[in-house]
């Protein structure tokens, strides 16, 4: 669309950079949680696995970062 505002990523790279945004934004917080519930073994063991299961999803989106961004480059 030639009045389409041209912008320079796509919508998928935008989102992705948002999503690894607020995951990044998510593990410092975990640090914080992990602080408050040292005494509670089981609830530690419980966001230790969540904190583990959001840096895993952050690498899987960064990995893919890179091809999104070549995609944008090629809509040029």
């Amino acid at each position: 669309n030639s009045n389409k505002e041209r912008f320079p990523l796509n919508d998928p790279a935008y989102d992705l950079i948002s999503i690894m945004h607020h995951k990044s934004k998510a593990l410092a917080a975990y640090e914080s949680y992990l602080a408050d519930v040292q005494a509670d073994t089981h609830l530690t063991q419980i966001l230790v696995e969540i904190k583990h299961d959001e840096q895993r999803h952050l690498e899987k989106l960064k990995a893919h970062l890179g091809r999104l961004l070549v995609d944008c480059k090629s809509e040029e």
